[in-house]
């Protein structure tokens, strides 16, 4: 027997964190203003963050375990709360042009295969959580990808499947991701270049994205061009085999941007190129994890046609980069135009509101 949770009580989860860490914020920048005795006789804003971080990580880790359980919530397995199994029909996904976006079924895309063609790149879009085709990711960085010319833009649309309670989304990940490489290998068998094929994806469209492109080279023995991993989604996914996850197998290069790592995005480096803006866990501009966590996608969108404004540069880690120690190491651009070769991880800053890039300067 299964096990009805309530919705409204499991999707306090998700946001339990966010009141947390507003809580405690709130709490220091109190204290700051008010000018209060601390035993610290200067006490930053920065000095708030790096005290109100730390909290977070138990409470992310308590549901990161691979979510085999919640017993640590409920006291029930994590699979008594799989309520229903999904179905192909639930997923569609849209050929957007300048006019609009054109919706098809998983199942019945003839005519939009046809509509590709074979000789243009594709890009395809794959949201986050509890988003859709036309929710804020694809809707950032598809109006960009339009200017550029010579570009076929599609976007999956598993909003029926991917909006529930965040760890039940979760296990829908590899359903969706397959669901998506058998597609992507149907239109390869009709005579799409793989290396044409660009995946870009956000939080666990990230995971999607990883998932489709091992599934390519399971049907086709062949790797899909590119994937970028937009703060790939870190709960759930931490200590996940590289089979379950993206990861730089997953296609000829795979390029990350972590924006929120620890928390709502993971913290270890899983591609070719790793960049870390701003360190990669707390973005200028931002108080909720949720901000930090989109700047992945809206980094992205500005690059797509400003293609110098986030050169990065190699470095072991931020403190060293920070330190002024990697400053002779290579620079590598973060963005639409990050290309192959040189792998590592990459350090850079930004500002705190559009346009964020810096050029140089932000390179150190």
């Amino acid at each position: 027997m299964r096990i009805r949770i309530p919705e409204y009580f499991t999707g306090l989860l998700t946001y339990r964190f966010e009141f947390i860490y507003l809580a405690r914020i709130f709490m220091l920048v109190g204290l700051y203003a008010a000018g209060l005795p601390h035993d610290r006789a200067k006490l930053s804003i920065s000095d708030i963050f790096d005290t109100a971080l730390p909290i977070l990580h138990p409470l992310i880790a308590a549901g990161s375990n691979r979510c085999e359980t919640l017993k640590s919530f409920f006291g029930l397995t994590y699979q008594q709360m799989l309520e229903k199994n999904a179905t192909v029909e639930e997923l569609s996904i849209d050929l957007i042009t300048k006019n609009g976006n054109i919706k098809y079924n998983l199942t019945a895309t003839s005519r939009l295969k046809r509509s590709l063609g074979s000789d243009k790149q594709i890009i395809v879009l794959v949201h986050g959580f509890r988003e859709s085709s036309d929710g804020w990711m694809v809707g950032g960085v598809a109006p960009e990808l339009l200017k550029v010319a010579g570009l076929k833009i599609l976007a999956l649309d598993g909003r029926k499947i991917i909006n529930l309670e965040y760890f039940r989304s979760s296990t829908y990940t590899r359903f969706m991701g397959e669901q998506l490489g058998l597609f992507l290998s149907e239109i390869i068998k009709d005579g799409v270049d793989p290396m044409k094929i660009y995946l870009i994806g956000h939080s666990l469209g990230s995971h999607i994205a990883g998932i489709a492109g091992k599934k390519v080279q399971q049907q086709t023995g062949r790797l899909v061009g590119r994937i970028t991993a937009l703060d790939p989604a870190g709960p759930c996914f931490g200590n996940v085999d590289p089979s379950g996850r993206i990861s730089r197998q997953d296609a000829v290069y795979v390029d990350v941007i972590h924006t929120n790592a620890g928390l709502l995005g993971l913290k270890e480096p899983v591609g070719d190129k790793d960049f870390y803006p701003n360190g990669g866990m707390t973005q200028p501009g931002c108080i909720l994890s949720t901000c930090d966590h989109s700047r992945a996608w809206e980094f992205l969108a500005e690059s797509v046609n400003s293609a110098k404004h986030f050169p990065a540069r190699k470095c072991e880690n931020w403190t060293s980069f920070k330190g002024g120690f990697c400053s002779k190491n290579s620079v590598s651009y973060m963005g639409l135009e990050s290309k192959a070769g040189d792998p590592g991880l990459y350090f850079f800053t930004t500002a705190a509101s559009s346009p964020f890039g810096l050029g140089p300067t932000g390179s150190g």
